[in-house]
């Protein structure tokens, strides 16, 4: 299923205005991603929005497939701001993978 952006006091589209950096989606690379960031992914599905994040180079590849017509747009995001907005299962991951230390 994935790990989300739930902003508890924003929307989505303002946190990723704030703490993220606009790439290019469809030249994004999960090997090419700068230590300490993950991409995510913002999708318009008509009636709202998903901010999932790119934790792997299988979710990144599954957010570039060619027949999702979905509007979309990526940005980088420090892991360190991706864990006070997601939920405690990308928490969880983040520390067992070593992208965070564990201290909010």
């Amino acid at each position: 299923m994935g790990f989300y952006v739930n902003p508890p006091n924003q929307s989505k589209e303002q946190f990723l205005a704030e703490k993220g950096t606009r790439v290019d989606l469809l030249s994004l690379r999960f090997d090419d991603i700068p230590k300490g960031t993950l991409p995510v992914v913002l999708v318009d599905n008509g009636f709202f929005t998903a901010a999932g994040i790119g934790y792997s180079a299988s979710e990144v590849k599954a957010f570039c497939e060619p027949g999702d017509r979905r509007p979309k747009q990526a940005f980088l995001v420090r892991v360190e701001d991706l864990v006070k907005v997601a939920d405690s299962e990308f928490q969880q991951y983040a520390k067992k993978e070593g992208l965070w230390d564990g201290i909010v």
